[in-house]
């Protein structure tokens, strides 16, 4: 899908790197037939190393200045490229990002409203992570944006990750003097009942949790405080989260262990967290012993009071 508009975008100067990832639903046959149709069309095949390695081979492959990242399932506007590279050029951008829809059906209708980029830095971009579900998603994505290439110089995405951008967007943004943001949407994130996002959980999907220790750090290093903390809260509310998932679904004895010691390394007491005003007593409860919390949750649910 993703593929077929690349090559309908008005912007006809572009080279389609496709990345076959040893899939085994004829995925390889429909490149194959891109590649007669259009020279602009190359294609390589990574042998089933993942999103992260099939990522880092397209970017190296590019021969163009600039990367656009489109996943295999998702719709781009025809016009997604040719705008966001005509607002990179006339406000000299290193990245250019617009917005987004998500659904479940098959097709989806852009509506092109021209309007101007409102620009930005990447400290600005990287505060909008913390805004609300949708921004986070549009600002850490891979995919929504056009990048200059040069931002990638030193930086991959890591091997075997399910959330490989969390671990990686923050560093291309803070590189960023001015981001073109057009928040018109050009790209539908096709939701599918089987994809990695929408397995069953399983203890691959908790790689993000060393990536928002990293955050932390990264903050720091960049004196910026105020993402700093919030980075940190993010932490310990996701540990709380994921040591309930532990619990309930895997039954992970080890795996509760670390995900506790990871806590405690990081948690300060007296702690006033800025999502709810519980979450003092329920940050400190976890600290002393976490099944406190259980029963904290279990008593209110009893009441009806969550």
């Amino acid at each position: 899908m993703g593929s077929e508009m690349c090559i309908r975008d008005s912007y006809t100067n572009i080279e389609v790197v496709l990345v076959e990832d040893g899939s085994t639903d004829g995925s390889r046959d429909i490149c194959q037939e891109y590649l007669k149709r259009d020279t602009r069309v190359k294609m390589y095949a990574n042998c089933g190393k993942g999103i992260s390695a099939a990522r880092n081979t397209g970017i190296e492959r590019a021969t163009g200045d600039y990367v656009v990242m489109v996943d295999s399932d998702d719709y781009i506007a025809p016009f997604m490229v040719s705008t966001l590279y005509q607002m990179m050029q006339q406000s000299c951008a290193d990245m250019a990002i617009c917005d987004f829809v998500r659904g479940t059906e098959r097709s989806y209708v852009f509506v092109n409203t021209t309007q101007n980029a409102e620009l930005i830095d990447g400290k600005e971009a990287l505060r909008r992570i913390y805004l609300d579900d949708h921004n986070k998603l549009q600002y850490v994505v891979p995919w929504a944006k056009l990048y200059k290439k040069t931002l990638f110089h030193g930086i991959e995405y890591p091997d075997g990750m399910i959330f490989e951008d969390i671990h990686t967007t923050h560093k291309l943004l803070i590189q960023c003097r001015k981001i073109a943001v057009v928040n018109v949407p050009m790209v539908y994130y096709f939701k599918r009942n089987d994809s990695i996002m929408n397995q069953t959980f399983h203890v691959g999907k908790l790689d993000y949790l060393p990536a928002l220790e990293k955050r932390i750090a990264f903050f720091h290093k960049e004196n910026m405080p105020d993402l700093e903390k919030k980075a940190y809260d993010e932490l310990l509310h996701m540990l709380i989260w994921e040591y309930s998932r532990v619990r309930d679904i895997l039954h992970n004895k080890k795996l509760l262990g670390e995900l506790v010691k990871t806590y405690r390394k990081y948690y300060q007491k007296g702690y006033v967290s800025s999502y709810q005003t519980d979450t003092k007593a329920i940050l400190r409860l976890f600290s002393i012993h976490p099944e406190f919390v259980v029963l904290y949750w279990k008593i209110k649910g009893k009441l009806g009071l969550v």
